[in-house]
């Protein structure tokens, strides 16, 4: 057996570099892959759980992201690899979300948009308003 090793280490040094270039090359594939995936899981997730609950969310996505890998993706991408494009998606998410106003509000409520430039609203005031406006029209049915 050592004859063999000393005698063909160059071809065995060689096939172990491809394999591991190949290995490389497969992970690459797969963390591009991986980040478009997890583009449209951090929204799916915010779109379905809302704001205020990272934790539940980060779960959500890392099951759903784990459903759809293929096995050799699992074993080559490792836990704090996903967990850092986990992270990656939820700020491209945010970019995107704040340049997009069409699909913010695809992905967040309309309860959870916050209305920007009103700093206090008197309902009060706004209510007795209409009611005095509804009171000045004719023919009006109250």
């Amino acid at each position: 057996m050592n004859d063999f090793l000393m005698a063909n280490w160059d071809s065995l040094l060689l096939v172990a570099l491809v394999v591991a270039g190949l290995v490389v090359m497969a992970r690459a594939g797969y963390v591009k892959q991986v980040r478009h995936i997890l583009f449209y899981l951090v929204s799916e997730a915010e779109a379905q759980f809302g704001g205020g609950t990272g934790t539940l969310k980060y779960a959500a996505v890392a099951t759903w992201l784990f459903e759809r890998l293929p096995a050799i993706a699992k074993m080559i991408l490792t836990p704090k690899t996903i967990d850092e494009l986990i992270e990656e998606a939820v700020e491209q998410m945010k970019i995107y979300l704040r340049a997009n106003e069409k699909a913010r509000l695809l992905i967040e409520p309309p309860d959870n948009i916050i209305l920007q430039g009103i700093e206090d609203i008197d309902v009060e005031e706004i209510a007795d308003k209409l009611k005095t406006h509804i009171e000045r029209q004719p023919n009006n049915i109250v």
